[in-house]
């Protein structure tokens, strides 16, 4: 039997550190809470350690959080055989609390949690998730959150993880007990999140490189009425080629250049995913980025990540920070009298009035998007066009995402290693980079560029009309 975990978060008010284990069979909440009367014991000691704690005595914590790691889950491994016997322990609303007898012995009791209430009454059932003209309802297969056994963590709001249902492996993301027992007062925020990922995808119109709906809902028990099923996420396809970002790090270990062909077939699909979604569906991905571009099976991509409540900073446009204004000024004459044939230009203005927020869980915090979407789509288009760009450019010049972050400023150059790259596709990069979005390649025709080169290329590309 092997018992494994990599979850571990604290609470917020620093006193409770839970970790999440499983074997084959089944997963469990584990809670290590602090006493301050008994410094020295284990529980007291991970919280410390975990939540930085002030402490007098060294021995009151643990010299760096790997040691802590270690410590805490082999406490889970010396009890669980024992835990996993109680009859209780598969109800939902039940956690593990690992402490310390007199003789500094693992000891553990089964705590039937009273939050559980409050995080089931936060949930709605499946239909309510459906409203007015948001998606035709359909029938949906339903999987209860107890048969799910997570297997890797993948970090982002809430709780995404490679997951098995039903011995196939599935990607699980919602807000699960444990995202509540983390923070309940940031709960509400990032269930409504949740949501609103789950009802966009249902409305986008479908799109060869766009992730389809979810058609499986994970849900709990109603505590009051086990015969309602509250939603708490949605399970999609694994994809077991991962990421645009994981392939770049596949190819950087391995010495190996990705194909250039490779390299235009994906960026026509990027570009002609979030064309669709702003022509077409007339909305917004907001955080485009390498790492939300999965690979399917016969390697073409498919955008994920539709909860529209942040942005990567490394690829989101400098105008898009959420410090300005736009609008559209019409072009004016020209000497003769005549009416100039420029388009309007995008003028942007900073914002200098009072503090503005419009989401509670995410950054920049004044989205500016929504607003561009419905008063100003050329900004929209620019701020799109703008990010699509800096995904090229890693994608092109191979920078992995975790290389980008690590800089104080990013300074777009070409490298020696991309000299396979065509001097034209790197001027096309360099015109979605404009510092002015007026100077910027519009979306139309950066979709059109690509599929112009992959088709001379005899890439399979499928035509899609924006």
């Amino acid at each position: 039997m092997e018992v494994e975990g990599d979850l571990i978060w604290g609470n917020d008010s620093e006193s409770e550190v839970f970790a999440e284990a499983h074997d084959r069979n089944r997963c469990i909440i584990f809670r290590f809470s602090r006493n301050p009367k008994s410094p020295e014991s284990l529980a007291t000691r991970i919280v410390t350690c975990y939540h930085h704690l002030p402490v007098e005595d060294p021995g009151h914590t643990f010299p760096d959080m790997a040691s802590m790691r270690e410590a805490l889950w082999f406490s889970i491994r010396e009890v669980w055989v024992q835990c996993t016997r109680h009859p209780s322990i598969t109800a939902a609303d039940i956690t593990v609390e690992i402490y310390e007898d007199g003789q500094r012995q693992y000891q553990w009791r089964i705590s039937h949690e009273s939050l559980y209430d409050r995080y089931t009454a936060s949930l709605l059932p499946v239909r309510s998730l459906f409203r007015g003209e948001e998606a035709k309802f359909q029938e949906h297969i339903i999987v209860d959150y107890s048969s799910l056994v997570p297997i890797r963590h993948l970090g982002g709001r809430g709780r995404t993880a490679v997951v098995t249902s039903s011995k196939m492996f599935f990607v699980f993301k919602g807000v699960d007990f444990g995202t509540f027992l983390e923070s309940p007062k940031d709960f509400t925020p990032q269930r409504d999140v949740c949501y609103h990922e789950i009802r966009t995808m249902s409305l986008l119109p479908p799109h060869p490189n766009i992730m389809p709906p979810p058609n499986t809902f994970v849900t709990v028990k109603n505590v009051t009425d086990d015969r309602q099923n509250l939603v708490c996420g949605a399970l999609y396809p694994f994809m077991s080629h991962g990421t645009m970002d994981d392939q770049i790090e596949t190819a950087k270990a391995s010495g190996i250049r990705l194909p250039p062909i490779c390299k235009a077939t994906w960026c026509f699909q990027m570009a002609s995913a979030i064309a669709h979604a702003h022509f077409t569906a007339h909305t917004f991905h907001m955080d485009i980025k390498l790492s939300n571009f999965l690979l399917d099976t016969n390697r073409n991509l498919l955008l994920i990540d539709w909860e529209q409540s942040g942005a990567a900073l490394h690829t989101l446009a400098p105008e898009a920070d959420g410090s300005w204004d736009v609008k559209e000024v019409a072009a004016g004459s020209s000497s003769s009298g005549t009416a100039d044939s420029a388009v309007p230009r995008l003028v942007y203005d900073k914002y200098d009035g009072p503090y503005r927020e419009n989401l509670a869980w995410g950054r920049p915090k004044w989205n500016v998007f929504p607003g561009w979407r419905d008063t100003c789509p050329r900004a929209l288009d620019a701020a799109e066009v703008f990010s699509l760009g800096r995904c090229m450019w890693m994608l092109m010049d191979e920078v992995t995402e975790q290389e980008i972050e690590e800089c104080d400023e990013i300074v777009v150059s070409w490298s020696d290693y991309s000299a396979d790259i065509p001097d034209d596709w790197k001027g096309l990069v360099n015109r979605c980079l404009a510092p002015d979005p007026n100077e910027r390649i519009g979306l139309k025709e950066l979709v059109d560029f690509w599929r112009t080169v992959t088709c001379k290329a005899g890439a399979q590309t499928e035509f899609i009309k924006v």
